[in-house]
């Protein structure tokens, strides 16, 4: 794992962790069969090979947060639940995390829809865990008990065009881990995040603000109340 700065920006190898159980576990809700087993561990140690998951984070202050605006070192967000969230805050580590472009070269015969699929859902488990680990390095580092994240597209209050002010703060540095964003906000490689982590002891969850109730990364449920709190209005 290596760890380097450049301009307050760090840029964080991340460790390797594919938990093939799991993946397994996802596969047979769709499919239960030997021939399923089998691709699983044969794409997961094609991934294991070529994977680099990557990320880079910086520290930022929080100059205000208010009236469904933030702004973070001069750059203006728009959303009511950051502004909320962030409201007293003074200190937050916007960040972008990739499986790595180098992934993606493994060959793939489009028409096998099934390995397609396989495939995608093993590099979500690496990304998932590629991302929980740069959680407890934040923590870690910074003597943070508990953080939580927010990601502009997650839900509709933190749309996908706030991803133009998150990658703002960077600078260009997303090259450095050969991250790229689309016009429409859409990163390359696709299995990529970027957020805002911030210090959360309020048990903040930004699933209980999203409706979509069929996502398999919910690790909360949809909670109006939580919603008229934060929004207003539940959507």
């Amino acid at each position: 794992m290596a760890d380097s700065s450049v301009n307050n920006v760090q840029q964080l190898d991340l460790p390797l962790r594919i938990d093939l159980p799991a993946v397994k576990k996802l596969l047979r809700a769709h499919r239960a069969n030997a021939r399923t087993e089998a691709l699983a561990a044969e794409l997961t140690e094609a991934v294991r090979a070529a994977a680099r998951p990557k990320a880079i984070y910086r520290q930022a202050h929080v100059d205000c947060a208010g009236n469904g605006t933030v702004e973070i070192d001069g750059i203006r967000f728009s959303s009511r639940a950051l502004s909320k969230n962030l409201a007293g805050r003074d200190t937050v580590f916007p960040y972008i995390a990739t499986v790595g472009h180098e992934v993606d070269k493994i060959d793939i015969p489009r028409r096998d829809m099934w390995r397609q699929y396989c495939f995608d859902v093993i590099k979500t488990v690496v990304l998932v865990t590629s991302l929980d680990f740069l959680t407890e390095h934040l923590k870690e580092k910074y003597a943070i008990e508990s953080v939580a994240t927010m990601n502009p597209g997650e839900i509709a209050d933190f749309p996908i065009e706030q991803q133009r002010p998150l990658f703002a703060l960077f600078g260009g540095a997303e090259r450095q881990i050969g991250v790229t964003l689309t016009k429409g906000g859409a990163m390359h490689p696709t299995k990529s995040r970027s957020g805002i982590f911030f210090p959360n002891d309020t048990g903040f969850v930004t699933c209980r603000l999203c409706t979509q109730q069929r996502c398999p990364g919910r690790s909360a449920a949809y909670d109006p109340e939580v919603v008229r709190g934060y929004l207003g209005t539940p959507v």
